[in-house]
């Protein structure tokens, strides 16, 4: 249910030189602008917090002596708004206030002056940030000081909020020109409104110096006078809208207890800006006590609406990602939310050792529009590697020997041969167990690829490898953020070699293998005609009302493991579209026909060859003699008997293979019988006496039916 909150906006000028800001841009800039301080809030709480019935005061001219801190500030423009509204009619029931001091900074005689270098005036910046006046929070905002970050910042503290903690900075070092340096926690969460001090940024001392940066800057206001005013965002973290207002978060959220070892925790989550669905996943330890100390956040964020500032790659701390907060009692303060790390989507790190808990937060999946993440909690998390087979291509170099002209079935004219190819695989890393503690100063794991046995050492370059006892040449690059690598092979050659990532930290390792597959060269259409091909696959399919995907081979093809697997791919493919064409009652010989065209313009000879073979029809010629005759259904009838087989044995075998040289030559001698070309001309009944005839002649017996034969 949502909560409404009055605030009262104190419009005050000290300076009546400078012209007050129009109506209009106080509006669009403070209550009911896309990008407006108070629309922030209602959105960053999903609607919880209400400020309708919120007020804008007209301005007023007040006086700033020489204290000009912020509690100054909010009691002069109280008393300025009293002098000329004694009893202001919509000051019962407020909330708050939100002061707007301007223009927040003055010229005055500079202490120093006279002194070498130093000039007769100095510009003096008002104080800004949160205060209270009689029993109200105020938020006070110098104009020519304030972006809108440092606004929602401070008017957050007057509705409860406060700041999270987590790695070191130098938030609360206010005078950074002093030769004092401090270092603390607080502001110490790179992915929080309420850290916005610093969002955790290390930037005095002897370093290593690190920074968060989820800010964005969004559109202009007309007439706001401040051109810096319009650095905004991120989103207030689900860890802390859930601490100080969890009902904002109802239905939300998922809970759970902390994993026990070998039973984690998982859930699908979706991102901070979203409208709808699980954004936060809340785990409790075994006893909890009432004000949370102890329980783990899980949130995603992603650069969209507030969170825009989100960077993808870094070098930001604030990257893109899942994140962890948890609940500490912090003296003098109470509990407060805690950064613990984040698993960056970016990053071939997947997981994350949660601090002062025995847990391992991972990311398992994430969707590619960002609109998900599946994560994984355990108890614990054993160190591995994996290769995930990324875009795989095998982009034509040009034709190898003759390209032959043939016709699809509605007489459209293609090119089919043999075409060299030049193979690019990308192979990503994903690793668990290295994920530390979240620290940025942690040690990363180091990543190391070999390809074929070689180390990579550059970044790019080329790697020579072996394979069957001939030399081969490999281009590759390795991304330097995600550690992917990309191997391109040069165009005509066909070999399979093993590239190996190794991944090593805290004195321990683990590798994984892939194999790069470089095809050389594939059959079949010349890619310039696969237009015609798709236009005439559309015609046939609409006639005879098929679904024109099993007769089409996907473009493009999937990463292949090996060139074993492929192979097996493409058999399981045709055998599949051959079993459509065989199952229809209501399709008629032309249709089958000229679906099997289609197969055949299409399928390599090795797919027929490994297709028969599962029926158990083999051959006694050499293989390459086989593969050229199967490739020409013109001139030789081995395609028509290819198809006409696989139609007749459909899901069956024979009991021993039987020769598919021999079945043609004794079907060719059969009286009075053509050599057929298309699947059409060829007799059923001849075609199976002569797989008998071959039966008995290599199995020395008298089968005298073709049933006889089936296992």
């Amino acid at each position: 249910m949502p909560k409404s909150v009055r605030l009262g906006i104190i419009r005050a000028r000290h300076d009546t030189t400078v012209p007050v800001i129009p109506d209009p841009a106080c509006i669009a800039m403070l209550m009911t602008g896309d990008h407006a301080l108070l629309r922030f809030w209602e959105e960053t709480t999903r609607g919880y917090l209400d400020f309708v019935d919120s007020t804008m005061f007209p301005w007023v001219d007040m006086t700033i002596g020489a204290d000009t801190s912020r509690g100054a500030q909010a009691r002069a423009a109280v008393d300025a708004l009293r002098a000329r509204f004694p009893n202001p009619p919509e000051w019962p029931g407020l909330n708050g206030l939100i002061v707007v001091t301007h223009p927040g900074r003055r010229t005055m005689p500079n202490p120093k002056a006279g002194q070498p270098g130093q000039p007769a005036t100095v510009t003096q910046t008002f104080d800004g940030g949160s205060s209270g006046v009689d029993g109200l929070p105020v938020a006070v905002l110098p104009v020519m000081s304030s972006d809108l970050t440092f606004m929602c910042h401070e008017v957050g503290h007057g509705l409860g909020l406060d700041h999270t903690f987590g790695l070191d900075n130098n938030g609360t070092d206010w005078d950074p020109t002093d030769a004092t340096i401090i270092v603390g926690q607080e502001y110490g969460s790179p992915y929080d409104l309420m850290s916005s001090a610093t969002f955790a940024a290390l930037f005095l001392g002897p370093g290593p110096f690190y920074s968060g940066q989820p800010t964005f800057t969004g559109p202009t206001v007309t007439d706001w006078p401040y051109a810096g005013a319009y650095g905004m965002g991120p989103h207030l973290a689900r860890a802390n809208l859930h601490l100080f207002m969890p009902d904002a978060l109802a239905g939300r959220v998922a809970e759970a207890s902390f994993p026990q070892p070998g039973a984690p925790v998982t859930a699908r989550i979706v991102p901070a800006s979203a409208s709808n669905g699980t954004c936060l996943l809340a785990l409790h330890p075994p006893g909890e006590p009432a004000n949370g100390v102890g329980r783990v956040y899980v949130e995603y964020r992603v650069p969209a609406g507030w969170d825009a500032g989100m960077d993808p790659l870094g070098p930001s701390l604030s990257r893109e990602g899942v994140v962890v907060h948890s609940i500490v009692d912090v003296a003098n303060k109470g509990p407060r939310a805690w950064y613990r790390g984040s698993v960056p989507t970016e990053s071939p790190d997947t997981d994350v050792a949660v601090a002062m808990t025995p847990l391992v937060v991972r990311a398992v999946a994430v969707d590619p529009e960002r609109q998900w993440v599946d994560l994984s909690v355990t108890a614990g998390a054993a160190k591995a590697v994996e290769i995930v087979r990324g875009l795989q291509t095998d982009d034509v170099v040009g034709p190898v020997g003759e390209v032959q002209e043939t016709t699809t079935p509605c007489g459209d004219t293609v090119r089919r041969g043999t075409f060299a190819t030049s193979t690019t695989a990308r192979l990503g890393v994903r690793s668990t167990g290295f994920g530390g503690s979240g620290e940025p100063v942690d040690p990363q794991p180091s990543i190391a690829w070999t390809v074929g046995g070689v180390p990579l050492s550059a970044p790019s370059g080329n790697v020579g490898v072996q394979a069957d006892g001939t030399a081969f040449t490999l281009d590759y690059t390795i991304d330097p953020v995600m550690f992917e690598l990309t191997l391109t092979s040069r165009g005509g050659e066909r070999y399979e070699t093993p590239a190996v990532v190794t991944v090593s930290g805290d004195g321990t390792t683990a590798s994984a293998t892939a194999v790069f597959t470089a095809q050389g060269w594939v059959e079949g259409i010349d890619p310039d005609d696969a237009q015609k091909f798709g236009d005439c696959l559309l015609r046939i399919t609409q006639r005879f009302r098929r679904m024109p995907a099993p007769f089409r081979r996907p473009t493009p093809e999937p990463p292949w493991s090996d060139l074993a697997t492929r192979r097996l791919a493409e058999e399981a493919w045709l055998r599949q579209a051959f079993r459509l064409i065989a199952e229809p009652p209501d399709l008629d010989a032309t249709g089958r026909g000229a679906l099997s065209r289609l197969l055949q313009v299409q399928a390599p000879p090795t797919a027929f060859i490994d297709a028969l073979g599962e029926a158990a029809v083999d051959y006694s010629v050499p293989e390459a003699d086989l593969t050229d005759w199967l490739r020409n259904p013109g001139f030789t009838p081995y395609p028509a008997f290819a198809q006409s087989l696989l139609l007749r044995l459909d899901s069956t075998r024979l009991k021993r293979p039987v020769f598919l040289d021999v079945i043609a030559f004794n079907y060719e001698n059969s009286p009075g019988k053509p050599s057929p070309r298309l699947l059409e001309d060829v007799d059923t009944a001849v075609l199976e006496a002569a797989v008998v005839e071959g039966w008995n002649v290599r199995y020395g017996e008298t089968a005298s039916e073709f049933g006889e034969l089936l296992a």
